[in-house]
């Protein structure tokens, strides 16, 4: 850490021509940050969207934050928004509840659990599948996001719920929350915020969301009360009981599925999306993945042990997320004024960890804007400290692993039924940070049958 750096060396006062930059923090936060941090070090504190700020890249200062004082900066205003729409989810808690409520959920998202999203998304890959053998036989492009978006929801829904939505309802419900999520995080940055019982067209769009949750989810868990011996995640909610016999509620645990269905999703889908232009990117990897994927034998049933000979998948997902985490920034608040190493982080300020930033810092090497799967062999020793696609600490998100295994699953079914390659003329479109890290344009590629 440079002297330039130090948060107590750039008060408000000072750094204008930063401060001219302020309006990139919504329009692109991860190029704002990183800008931040290049003029001034991995910490600065400057003031944006009428609040104090204090954006970090740095990896041990995100650690102290997330893990070592995780009590003195709890979840930002950024979660609470969530709540008018997820209700109390894991999201929106904090405190002794949240405790009662991840000690409740965690055993569902073991290894069994979590196994069953490998063979449901191998189950919707086929749907997927037999639209691309069309596709591949016209020997038309396809935009990969749609498609993509389509097979994270089903297989996601599929893991959760154990139920399979029609093509026309999935489209309309994962619409629904983008929409929602995205007017979320507009509320959010806004420079003048409404109050949310104003009838404004984005509240009209929050409704709506709201009454389509109870309607595509609410009788599902109303099913699985009445019996919840199923191998779905939400069978194994309904089951789990705390020391005391007490279990989850309805309301409960249609907020939690709620927020389960609304966080997991679109996350996934971006990461993947990613990967597919990694791969396009990279001359001879689909080929690989493909030959992987084959030699493990993923079809039907999915198994511990197939899963642990996609070791070449997981990797090009891990490095996918290193380099693109769709989560791509942290908020967090600072209750109590705070030192660290010689820097002050003052009581009521917001903390941004930039997660985009420090996946790309010096820890990294040299090299750390380049895509190398294999900086993932154990023997390369990967800083892992510096690694948080999920978030660290307590808060780290849930479904880790349930994502993780979604991506891998579903990047070795692709390359095991098809070569990828862009489109003539098209290209890896540019990141733009909305909802998640996402492409700002279509992923333009075409397709050819094994």
């Amino acid at each position: 850490m440079s002297a330039q750096g130090s948060i107590e060396e750039l008060p408000f006062d000072r750094g204008l021509p930063v401060l001219g930059h302020a309006l990139d923090l919504r329009r692109d936060p991860c190029a704002f940050v990183m800008r931040l941090a290049r003029l001034h070090g991995d910490a600065v504190r400057f003031r944006a969207l009428n609040r104090e700020l204090v954006a970090i890249d740095d990896p041990a200062f995100a650690r102290h934050v997330l893990q070592e004082k995780v009590d003195s900066f709890p979840r930002s205003f950024h979660y609470r928004e969530a709540r008018s729409v997820l209700g109390e989810g894991l999201l929106a808690q904090e405190g002794e509840h949240w405790h009662w409520a991840r000690r409740m959920m965690q055993p569902a998202f073991r290894s069994d659990p979590v196994r069953e999203v490998a063979t449901a998304t191998a189950r919707c890959w086929t749907r997927v599948r037999d639209r691309w053998n069309a596709v591949a036989a016209r020997g038309d492009s396809i935009d990969a996001r749609l498609d993509l978006t389509r097979l994270t929801l089903d297989g996601i829904t599929a893991a959760l719920c154990g139920i399979e939505p029609g093509l026309e309802e999935a489209d309309r419900f994962g619409q629904l929350v983008r929409d929602t999520l995205l007017e979320i995080r507009k509320r959010n940055n806004a420079v003048v915020r409404l109050p949310a019982w104003m009838p404004t067209g984005r509240q009209k769009v929050v409704r709506r969301t709201i009454d389509a949750f109870e309607a595509f989810l609410g009788p599902v868990v109303d099913a699985r009360m009445r019996d919840p011996e199923g191998r779905d995640i939400l069978s194994a909610l309904v089951r789990a009981r705390d020391g005391e016999g007490k279990g989850l509620t309805r309301s409960e645990l249609l907020d939690q599925t709620k927020t389960l269905f609304a966080a997991g999703f679109e996350t996934t889908a971006t990461g993947l999306t990613w990967a597919l232009c990694e791969v396009m990117d990279q001359p001879g990897l689909c080929d690989a993945i493909g030959e992987e994927a084959r030699a493990a034998g993923i079809e039907g049933e999915v198994s511990g042990a197939a899963l642990e000979k996609l070791a070449l998948a997981k990797r090009v997902i891990e490095e996918t997320l290193r380099l693109n985490p769709p989560v791509y920034t942290l908020g967090r608040e600072v209750v109590a004024d705070e030192v660290y190493e010689g820097r002050r982080i003052p009581k009521g300020s917001t903390l941004l960890v930039s997660i985009w930033g420090m996946h790309r810092s010096a820890v990294w090497g040299p090299d750390a804007e380049r895509f190398d799967p294999d900086r993932w062999l154990p023997e390369r020793e990967p800083p892992r400290r510096a690694y948080m696609p999920f978030a660290a600490g307590r808060h780290t998100c849930i479904g880790m692993y349930f994502a993780l295994v979604e991506m891998q699953v579903a990047l070795a079914l692709i390359c095991r039924d098809f070569r990828i390659r862009w489109a003539p003329g098209a290209s890896r479109p540019p990141m733009r940070p909305q909802i998640t890290a996402a492409p700002n344009g279509p992923v333009s590629m075409v397709l050819e049958r094994r």
